[in-house]
């Protein structure tokens, strides 16, 4: 078969530039370091930072904080992709610093440990651990100063404690509900953003683990702190409106309700959460994703328009909604009809884990900005995770696969224009100073908040808080 007769065509997609304090850049480090973050004060900006946990990651903590202060370089060699972490302070390309007064720490002493510890059941110790999180959280909100953020360290023998029999650390879980979820609940009603850290973040054993923990801290902190993005993109257009649309069930004594999570972006705005009135008619596919009625996708595409017109004034041009499941044909009739006036909607399928993979005839994987296309369906795998031509090197672990792309019937713009947004918005997820997260910020976000809206007690909080820096 000859080029020309191949069903499928082969790109390379140019890798986003986002925009910092004064230029652009592709890699979140080096923009930080050779512009500075985009700071919402004049002059410096100071992260006044709660801590909560036990003697021993307290103390950890604490070094890693001075050892912030002063710079890490991750090794000897000169490769692009260990970059050095600058330090803080006035004169710091980062024009950061971090005040964790005294006040502000609480600290988890051996008796509390013991009385989490000393509780039957997994879930009796969560809720245990909870209960001194919550009060401690509550104590340092009353200080007349509050602290921007709080980091709560969960000390080794909680971890144990509260993880059930044959289940790893990576989530602590216990009768479907999740410690870290509960935790961003717990600091939503306080008002205070908070960020959690698990015994082996703290466990650092060369430069190169503590400068990764630096930038990553540095990176979420921050836009905790000041309530707003260190860096953003320069291709999301003026009345252009995009959303991300995820499905959470919510547990209560009665029946299950399924609402919908949906993450908010346009321009001049980050990461907007909003939470849907519980949704009729749902129904799950042979998969079991959900998918709407023809009502429940008019009051989900509604709700967002209204908020965007609420804060804009005007409806917007443009709609892309992406989904993480296919369209079905009440889902289009109900957006349609939501977005009378609107003049240009785009339905979009986004699915992570896609049956196929390319390998390159090199000793490198793919490169991130592949792009196989399949024309006469309409199909696009984009591999937004790969090698990194300026960083030499693939940061990941395993052979990495793309995402599927499928845009809908429903959808006016071109399918390569789908596919370069896509790409930009796997660089604007502030949890991480990584490169780029594999799926767009637009699904990724809310998934995460969908999982947190999900818990047992969201009921109990007065508000649920719609700015992302709750949630990550």
């Amino acid at each position: 078969m000859t080029p020309e007769e191949s069903p499928f065509t082969l790109r390379h997609l140019e890798e986003p530039e986002i925009q910092f304090e004064g230029g652009t850049e592709t890699s979140p480090k080096r923009g930080l370091i050779r512009y500075g973050p985009r700071l919402y004060e004049e002059g410096h900006h100071t992260i006044k930072l709660g801590i909560i946990g036990d003697r021993d990651s307290i103390r950890r903590l604490t070094e890693l904080l001075h050892d912030m202060e002063v710079g890490i370089h991750p090794g000897t060699s000169d490769q692009p992709w260990q970059v050095p972490y600058p330090g803080l302070g006035k004169s710091s390309p980062l024009n950061l610093s971090i005040n964790a007064k005294k006040g502000w720490r609480r600290q988890i002493r051996r008796r509390d440990i013991q009385s989490v510890t000393s509780k039957s059941t997994p879930r009796d110790r969560m809720e245990r651990f909870l209960k001194l999180v919550r009060k401690d959280i509550e104590i340092i909100e009353r200080d007349s100063v509050q602290p921007n953020a709080i980091i709560v360290c969960i000390p080794q023998e909680v971890m144990d404690a509260c993880t059930p029999e044959n289940q790893d650390h990576a989530r602590i879980q216990s009768e479907g509900s999740d410690l870290r979820n509960r935790i961003k609940l717990i600091g939503m009603e306080a008002r205070i953003p908070t960020q959690l850290i698990k015994p082996s973040t703290l466990a650092i054993r060369t430069d190169r683990q503590r400068a990764s923990r630096a930038w990553n801290l540095t990176v979420g902190l921050l836009y905790k702190s000041q309530r707003g993005h260190p860096w953003k993109t320069r291709q999301i257009e003026d009345g252009h409106c995009y959303a991300g649309l995820s499905f959470y069930r919510e547990r209560d004594e009665g029946d299950d309700v399924i609402r919908a999570a949906l993450a908010h972006v346009f321009h001049g705005r980050d990461h907007i959460i909003l939470q849907s009135d519980p949704l009729p008619n749902i129904t799950e596919d042979e998969n079991g994703s959900p998918h709407l009625s023809y009502e429940a996708a008019k009051q989900v595409g509604e709700q967002i328009l209204e908020y965007y017109e609420a804060q804009k004034g005007t409806r917007p041009s443009r709609f892309v909604l992406h989904k993480p499941s296919v369209f079905w044909e009440e889902e289009r009739e109900g957006l349609l009809d939501a977005t009378d006036g609107v003049r240009d909607l785009d339905l979009v399928w986004v699915r992570r884990r896609p049956k196929i993979r390319l390998f390159p005839p090199t000793d490198y994987p793919a490169m991130r900005g592949t792009l196989l296309s399949v024309p006469d369906d309409d199909v696009h795998y984009l591999y937004t995770s790969g090698y990194v031509p300026e960083e030499t090197t693939y940061q990941g672990s395993g052979v990495p696969s793309p995402i599927e792309i499928r845009p809908d019937e429903i959808c006016e713009t071109p399918s390569l224009e789908i596919c370069k947004e896509i790409l930009f918005f796997t660089k604007l997820d502030w949890n991480t100073s990584d490169y780029a997260i594999r799926m767009p910020a637009t699904v990724s976000v809310a998934k995460r908040v969908g999982t947190i809206l999900s818990e047992v007690d969201t009921e109990s909080i007065s508000e649920v808080r719609p700015q992302y820096f709750y949630y990550m």
